[in-house]
């Protein structure tokens, strides 16, 4: 299970690896504005959402993740404030569950563990880019008036590309969102991503998936 923790509270998170990261991949995040950029930029099963945090907060990273992720995880909020009113405003902009600190490490990780075997919202079924269509699932995609059929893994790959367009997904994510915490050999996403792009190359998309040496991959129309 892939995690993102927004909490700038140092212990909490020292505390939060140690009893999780030997069953789960974490990534961390000190701010609003790194949580939202992660949590837009890569795929997690569940992502841990602090309130109070150094520029956006967490009403305001919720919210905007929301708006703007095509494939959305559940959110858990963190927060000292126990009123009812500051729960209403956590769901308010799309919270999916809500634990108060101080709060038992052993009920994070049970809450944490319900919210992933829940779907994911995806905020639309259509996937497009520069020409192309995908629907979610679905192992064919469009250009303009014909089809060009792809296998599997390629076709999840150019979900997440497309979702993602014409910003960079990492290998790494890729290679999580193919094969979770056991990837075959190196080789395996690179042959993917070549036929994925010969698919592209036949449907007169050539050149449109870029490769970014030590980031990952993008759509990007143009040069």
């Amino acid at each position: 299970m892939r995690i993102l923790i927004v909490e700038d509270n140092l212990d909490i998170q020292a505390n939060i690896a140690d009893y999780l990261e030997k069953d789960h991949l974490l990534d961390f995040a000190y701010s609003g504005d790194q949580g939202l950029e992660l949590a837009l930029g890569n795929d997690y099963d569940v992502i841990v959402l602090d309130l109070m945090l150094p520029g956006r907060d967490g009403l305001d990273v919720c919210a905007e993740y929301k708006k703007k992720a095509s494939l959305q995880a559940p959110i858990l909020m963190l927060t000292a404030r126990d009123t009812i009113d500051d729960k209403e405003a956590g769901f308010s902009v799309g919270a999916d569950d809500y634990l108060v600190k101080p709060f038992s490490l052993r009920e994070l990780r049970m809450r944490i563990e319900a919210l992933a075997r829940r779907p994911k919202v995806r905020a639309s079924q259509q996937l497009s880019y520069a020409g192309i269509a995908l629907n979610a699932g679905a192992v064919v995609m469009t250009v303009g008036d014909g089809e060009v059929a792809l296998h599997e893994k390629e076709s999840k790959i150019l979900a997440l590309l497309l979702e993602a367009a014409p910003e960079v997904v990492s290998s790494d994510t890729i290679s999580y969102a193919l094969w979770g915490d056991e990837p075959p050999e190196s080789g395996a996403l690179r042959t993917h991503i070549y036929n994925l792009r010969k698919a592209l190359e036949r449907a007169g998309k050539d050149g449109l998936l870029k490769t970014l040496r030590g980031k990952g991959y993008a759509l990007r129309s143009g040069a």
